[in-house]
Formats: structure tokens, C-alpha cells, sequence
């Protein structure tokens, strides 16, 4: 077939040249498509939750180039993206400017 969903918890290691890269499991279920481009070669696309590494709860899509060949246990990665959500800047200074404050309030209370 041409894609289906993985339940979550399967693991997965990226490798580079130097060692592993990354090591972590998908913490959600895991889409992945087949796609065939015009050369013959094959493709496929992984998207799901990861965790791992630090990272808990980020968006990976990775696509895999098998070649002509479909997928047989590991792949060169062709391209990856992560979506990882961190607050705005401005969220991050309202909350340093807070306990800023808090701590001189408790600061004060102390002397007195």
C-alpha cells in the first residue's frame, strides 16, 4: 500500500558519519506515505510526536530515500523537519520581569 499509521512507541536512531545523532520513539501514532518519483526511486515519508533526546512532544517529519529499492530496515534520510514549541519571546520576558518582582517583594517582607 501506499501508506498507513503506525501505533505509537516504535523506536528509531538517526546516524551520522560521527555516531548517532539522535536516538528517540514516536510518543504518537505514526503516519507514513510511499511516494514513487518519476526516476523510478522511492520515498517515504514519516510524520508523528517524537521523544527522546531532550525533546518531548516535538512534530518530526523525516523522508526516507530507499532508492529503487522500498525499505528494509534503514534508509539515507533525503530531508527533515522538527517543530518544536517554545514560547515567544515577549511570554519570556513578562515571566523574567514577574519573578523579578516576586523576589523583590519577598526580598522586602524579609527586612522588615
Amino acid at each position: 500500500a501506499g501508506g498507513a499509521t503506525f501505533a505509537a512507541g516504535g523506536s528509531f536512531t538517526i546516524s551520522g558519519t560521527k555516531g548517532v545523532i539522535f536516538n528517540g520513539s514516536f510518543s504518537s501514532p505514526v503516519t507514513w506515505t510511499l511516494i514513487t518519483l518519476a526516476n523510478g526511486m522511492h520515498e517515504y515519508t514519516l510524520q508523528g510526536a517524537i521523544s527522546g533526546g531532550g525533546m518531548n512532544g516535538a512534530t518530526a517529519q523525516l523522508t526516507l530515500n530507499t532508492g529503487k529499492g522500498f525499505f528494509s530496515g534503514s534508509a539515507l534520510i533525503a530531508s527533515g523537519n522538527t517543530n518544536v514549541v517554545v514560547p515567544e519571546p515577549g511570554t519570556l520576558g513578562l515571566l523574567g520581569s514577574g519573578l523579578v518582582s516576586i523576589a523583590g517583594l519577598v526580598r522586602r517582607r524579609m527586612r522588615t
